[in-house]
């Protein structure tokens, strides 16, 4: 078993007893972590080192490692500021350069700026002419001001009382919702009444907070290389080589045996580095079968496997199920504290 397989299991409750070990060992690191995260936070709170830009700020984050789909949310979020006849741009760290792509095939002509620092990203946008600026994965990243934070919670992934790093996959407690403006649980694999029931524990978790429920549906198939999409039911029956490089690959797994296809997993880390090696043992694992591979993923592997190896890219749609007209007075508002 791979390191980045014990982790997730371990992660999940699933390590037996190697995972309960590490479990007592870093007790005390995760009790750490805590407490750096509160006196940061605390910090912020005051408005020590907080910058800001002259245009509505809005961010999307999280509180767990990963897998609450910040990117194709903060996506599909532009796309509506485009429709009211904004001008939003999009500032990101840009680790791993594959939101960067992603982004910019997501929202052609959109302006994308990237900067360890996210306020020197945002002024780049504002002095190219963006009048809102939308910060992907960025509630921990408090030193730029917003005026709108929206956290994303994953229906798959939720826990009550969950464990922090090192011991578990959460950067915050869910006593930091508290901070938020808007909560959306997003679900990928989970039914629609699992999200009602993480909703009503949010609910309790963070009183009076508005909640929204957004499914990041797995849509269609796309070529990798171009080519007439097909529906994702059309794997119904197929043996396929699923290839994900997620923080939190389940959810993509299981969409694919959702719609009856016979998945062989092949995780890598998230924001994995693919080399022309792995893409070479990825055709040689697949052995004639399609590959099926995520849309982040694609912006990597596009120039590295080329035809007749049959890849094909799951594309997600974005739906709000509930929620919708608080999310969108919540962005209404946020952009009348800064008019243009």
């Amino acid at each position: 078993m791979s390191l980045r397989s014990f982790v997730t299991r371990w992660w999940a409750g699933e390590g037996g007893a190697a995972a309960a070990v590490l479990d007592a060992a870093l007790l005390p690191a995760e009790w750490a972590f805590r407490g750096i995260v509160r006196a940061r936070n605390r910090r912020f709170d005051r408005g020590i080192g907080v910058e800001s830009v002259p245009v509505p700020v809005i961010s999307v984050g999280n509180i767990g490692v990963g897998g609450a789909g910040k990117t194709p949310f903060s996506a599909w979020l532009v796309a509506r500021l485009r429709e009211w006849g904004r001008t939003p741009g999009i500032a990101l760290r840009g680790y791993g350069g594959d939101e960067v792509i992603l982004h910019r095939e997501l929202n052609p002509g959109v302006r994308v700026a990237t900067a360890a620092r996210r306020v020197e990203a945002a002024r780049e946008l504002v002095a190219a002419g963006c009048d809102v600026v939308v910060l992907d994965d960025a509630f921990q990243h408090r030193r730029l001001a917003r005026d709108l934070d929206v956290v994303l919670v994953a229906v798959e992934t939720w826990e009550r009382a969950p464990r922090l790093i090192p011991r578990g996959p959460w950067r915050e407690d869910v006593t930091a919702l508290a901070r938020a403006d808007v909560v959306v649980l997003t679900r990928k694999s989970a039914p629609a009444a699992r999200a009602g029931e993480v909703a009503a524990e949010v609910a309790l978790a963070a009183p009076g907070k508005p909640i929204a429920i957004c499914h990041l549906a797995a849509d269609r198939l796309a070529p990798l290389h171009g080519g007439e999409v097909r529906p994702l039911s059309s794997l119904a029956g197929m043996d396929v080589l699923a290839v994900a490089a997620l923080a939190m690959p389940g959810p993509f797994f299981d969409a694919l045996r959702g719609v009856g296809a016979k998945v062989e997993e092949d995780a890598y880390p998230d924001h994995h580095p693919f080399s022309a090696a792995d893409a070479l043992r990825i055709v040689s694992r697949a052995m004639g079968r399609p590959i099926v591979i995520t849309r982040k993923d694609a912006v990597k592997l596009r120039a590295l496997i080329s035809p007749p190896a049959a890849v094909w890219v799951l594309e997600q749609a974005v739906r709000i199920e509930s929620g919708g007209d608080v999310l969108d007075e919540a962005l209404r508002r946020a952009l009348e504290a800064k008019p243009k």
